[in-house]
């Protein structure tokens, strides 16, 4: 007698994951809209700014930038108050010039010959009020640095603000030297002041190589993006890392949700991104934040877990209150591991660059993405090679940052 075999079949039931989720996005985009609409244009308007200020500055803003170096310094050396006061009563001024253009009614009564001779040199056809009150300020500043302190290197940061910023501008103004090339020598600055001569050297040959490229509107653009998505990422990620460090049930319930957002594709951020904020930067900015923060959030628990107790301790027998201890003891002994998630939050930021490039972001992703849509090879690589010259520029730039922290001042004493 034969016998036949019965397949045993056991049916899964699907579970509809994805129709919750979507069902999740749907109720966030009619509930939250409000909220989301205020977050993309707080981020747009941002990142358009900071893309502006790389591309085509204004003198009034190299103005207010030359300020504020002066006033770090004077807040350096103990004098912040005096740089407070200036400081607030230019900002009360251009507020009045912004609301009432108070200021260009005062500018107007003066005698003529106090701008002509200005107006002439420059080429301008009008006074721009706030350039008038930002050389105020930096005037100001420069009168405090030289009055109210005998540190030479605070009246070198003085007179190097003021006598850079006058070059700059003559030869912007004057000499017709383009943008591109004078930004690219303050990038250099930049370098040779954090991290030394090699990496000024290199970001010298490397932006101007972006430049013959005719590259340079499309790197500052992206350059301002992994910035606003880097400070939005550093924002969020170093509070929660100094949470999970102080508590182990956060530190466990976080870890999950870490690597989570670290071994999603990237691409998934991109749909409730677009969901939320459309076609843009934005998408591509918030994609970048939620894939580039959790080695933030790692490396700044990291950090604070590395301290010596002893001197934690220590601290405390000094009764010195949590929020102390963390500012002046924890803080400061793990910013080199802090800035190393930092570092790492920018590059994966980078690596985001092409990817925001698909969803309207611009800069060297739409390149990128332009090369490998229409097989052009050309415009691929030079938009590559403009990204790894980024890349390398802020990975130096972020790892010599360390070298400023206490701990490794206190390292370079006592080898010496």
């Amino acid at each position: 007698m034969s016998s036949s075999l019965i397949p045993f079949e056991v049916n899964v039931p699907r579970i509809p994951v994805g129709q919750w989720f979507d069902d999740i996005i749907t109720w966030m985009q009619i509930n939250l809209a409000a909220l989301f609409e205020v977050i993309g244009q707080v981020i747009e308007v941002s990142v358009n700014a900071l893309s502006g200020l790389f591309i085509e500055p204004s003198p009034t803003q190299l103005t207010l930038i030359a300020a504020a170096l002066v006033a770090i310094g004077l807040v350096s050396s103990k004098r912040a108050k005096p740089a407070g006061i200036a400081v607030g009563v230019w900002a009360v001024l251009a507020l009045l010039e912004l609301f009432t253009g108070a200021v260009a009614t005062v500018i107007t009564s003066l005698p003529a010959p106090l701008f002509l001779w200005a107006m002439n040199l420059f080429g301008a056809d009008f006074v721009a009020p706030q350039l008038v009150l930002a050389l105020l300020l930096i005037a100001a500043l420069v009168a405090i640095s030289f009055a109210m302190t005998s540190l030479r290197w605070q009246w070198y940061l003085a007179a190097g603000s003021s006598v850079g910023l006058l070059l700059f501008l003559v030869l912007n103004i004057i000499a017709a030297v383009q943008m591109p090339l004078l930004m690219m020598l303050l990038f250099a600055g930049l370098a040779y002041v954090v991290s030394g001569w090699r990496l000024g050297v290199f970001t010298l040959l490397g932006f101007l190589l972006i430049i013959s490229m005719n590259s340079w509107q499309a790197a500052m653009s992206s350059l301002a993006l992994i910035l606003v998505a880097t400070a939005i990422a550093v924002i969020i990620s170093v509070p929660i890392g100094i949470l999970a460090a102080y508590n182990d049930r956060v530190s466990r319930l976080i870890k999950p949700v870490l690597d989570f957002m670290q071994t999603l594709p990237p691409f998934v951020y991109l749909l409730p991104a677009i969901a939320f904020f459309g076609i843009g930067q934005v998408p591509g900015i918030i994609a970048t934040i939620v894939f580039s923060m959790p080695p933030g959030v790692r490396l700044t628990e990291l950090g604070i877990r590395q301290v010596d107790a002893e001197l934690v301790e220590a601290g405390e027998a000094f009764g010195a209150p949590d929020l102390q201890i963390l500012r002046r003891i924890q803080l400061p002994l793990a910013l080199s591991t802090i800035m190393a998630g930092i570092n790492q939050v920018i590059m994966l930021s980078l690596s985001m660059v092409v990817i925001a490039g698909m969803v309207g972001a611009g800069g060297l992703g739409n390149d990128v993405y332009t090369g490998i849509a229409r097989a052009d090879i050309e415009i691929g690589f030079e938009g590559g090679i403009a990204v790894v010259i980024l890349a390398i520029f802020l990975d130096r730039l972020t790892g010599a940052i360390t070298r400023f922290s206490p701990a490794a001042r206190a390292q370079r004493a006592a080898s010496t």
